[in-house]
């Protein structure tokens, strides 16, 4: 009896040791944010007449990061910005400072030819252009009969209720993953005065949002991409996660998920049983 509560006391304390590690895992995946980083830049000083003038794997730059755990995972991407054969695009991957190799995932592998024997088959029948009208046809209806129904969905009390809580916690996802640190530099011309000034025109559109961040001059003359931006910024899983519960466990999203489900013929249907009761209702009266 001993030897037994001794083994279950042992399987108690690996269970606790396995849960207080589960329990540390999901606590580090939730709560530490996964910050990402990225800089590209297109490198036209002179400019030139030509629309397309630029060699895309000398002037064109990308560099992207991803950290996690204080760099525990990394990974990271970058394109262009070489000369010679180096490769367009390189990938790397370090778990612990170990750079991880990639080619023994990437390869692929060469298919082993098999012989197959011809059998003769049945030849296929070719569709008329009639047919293939008619196919086209019925399906754009039943897209509109779709779009019809989602609108008048949409336009229901419980859908307009449903329309806010998704704008406000779509924007509260998109806040959370945009990045909080980004700017953009250099100069950027269109070969034409008046599509040039257009650069100006957006500048002023999007001033409230990109003050202080964006500064672009132009070029009125020649077709110029001078060009250098970089962005930094952080993803915490546990807003994500606290965002989609609260739009998942919402009662008029989970209703409009499933008006939505039915189709058309739900609202149909329920128009003809409405049609009916009115009839019934006035012959009775």
């Amino acid at each position: 009896m001993a030897v037994f509560l001794t083994v279950l006391k042992v399987l108690g304390i690996v269970l606790l040791i396995l849960a207080g590690l589960l329990l540390i895992i999901m606590l580090l995946v939730l709560f530490v944010p996964i910050r990402y980083s990225f800089s590209g830049s297109i490198d036209d000083p002179e400019g030139s007449s030509e629309v397309l003038h630029l060699d895309l794997k000398k002037d064109v730059a990308f560099e992207g990061s991803v950290r996690w755990l204080l760099g525990v995972f990394y990974g990271g991407l970058s394109a262009g910005g070489k000369d010679g054969d180096d490769e367009f695009i390189r990938v790397e991957v370090r778990i612990l400072g170990k750079k991880v190799p990639l080619d023994r995932f990437l390869r692929k592998k060469e298919p082993e030819e098999e012989k197959k024997e011809e059998k003769p088959g049945e030849p296929e029948k070719k569709k008329t252009l009639d047919q293939k009208l008619e196919e086209m046809l019925n399906r754009i209806e039943k897209l509109y009969n779709r779009l019809q129904d989602v609108f008048h969905v949409l336009q229901s009390e419980c859908g307009t209720r449903a329309r806010a809580v998704l704008f406000f916690r779509l924007r509260q996802i998109v806040r959370n993953v945009m990045p909080r640190e980004y700017g953009l530099t250099g100069v950027l011309g269109l070969g034409d005065p008046a599509r040039s000034a257009q650069v100006f025109a957006v500048q002023g559109y999007l001033y409230p949002i990109t003050a202080g961040h964006v500064a672009v001059g132009t070029d009125f003359e020649l077709y110029r991409y001078d060009l250098h931006g970089a962005a930094q910024g952080r993803i915490c899983l546990f807003s994500l996660a606290y965002d989609g519960i609260r739009i998942l466990l919402n009662r008029d999203v989970r209703r409009l998920i499933t008006r939505l489900r039915r189709g058309p013929g739900h609202r149909s249907g329920k128009s003809q049983k409405t049609q009916e009761k009115g009839k019934t209702s006035s012959a009775a009266a």
